[in-house]
């Protein structure tokens, strides 16, 4: 089941998860600063009248993807052409950091991390799935709850949110965990009630699951 997948990853991640920090992929703050040359046709926030230009809550990726698209020709604008021109990566990244931290007009083209509730619902579905998995006989103390910063950090990145993860890549953080089946299942109960209880609806679970299911072979096993 996608869910089931899904709860894999978090099980691996919420484990004695071991970290190592890497540096910020962009900065919010210094986007700001450099979106000034933006402000006319997307707006000060990045929230304008029409959704077709609207950059406030747009995924990470998506943004990323926009400019490079710009800058090396794959996508035709005369002014976005030129002005991306002159962009470089940290200048790419801190814009897209920038857009994605606004809290868009409406959730018609918002990423999955607005349209989840932002990062206090993606914190509370943490800290809560914890809670429980903590208490649950099944994983028999398995859940230490030390890595719940590294866990939301994940979910906030996956889901395009203005997040960069700084935790190990999946294989080497769950490198002889020998995290089981039953586990799995156990957590992947804990984990689809309390999303259940939060009343996330089927189509944003769904695309949560897409989005990181991909890593349960690096961390199965391990």
């Amino acid at each position: 089941m996608k869910r089931t997948r899904l709860i894999s990853t978090l099980v691996g991640l919420g484990i004695l998860l071991a970290s190592a920090a890497v540096a910020a992929a962009g900065n919010a703050q210094e986007g700001s600063a450099k979106s000034m040359f933006c402000s006319g046709c997307h707006g000060v926030d990045g929230n304008v009248t029409y959704p077709s230009v609207r950059l406030a809550g747009q995924a990470t990726q998506r943004l990323s993807q926009s400019l490079m698209d710009f800058k090396t020709g794959r996508r035709f604008h005369p002014v976005m052409n030129m002005l991306s021109l002159g962009l470089t990566q940290q200048d790419m990244d801190d814009l897209t950091m920038f857009y994605a931290a606004r809290k868009p007009l409406s959730l018609e083209h918002a990423s999955l991390y607005w349209r989840l509730g932002g990062v206090d619902a993606i914190n509370a579905a943490v800290d809560e799935t914890i809670k429980v998995s903590k208490a649950d006989p099944r994983l028999a103390g398995r859940i230490t709850g030390a890595c719940a910063p590294k866990l939301k950090e994940q979910l906030c990145a996956a889901s395009g949110g203005p997040c960069t993860y700084t935790g190990r890549d999946m294989k080497t953080a769950h490198k002889g965990l020998n995290i089981t089946e039953a586990e799995f299942g156990a957590v992947a109960q804990n984990l689809v009630s309390v999303l259940d209880a939060f009343k996330v609806p089927e189509k944003e679970k769904n695309e949560l699951v897409g989005l990181i299911a991909p890593m349960q072979g690096a961390i199965v096993g391990q």
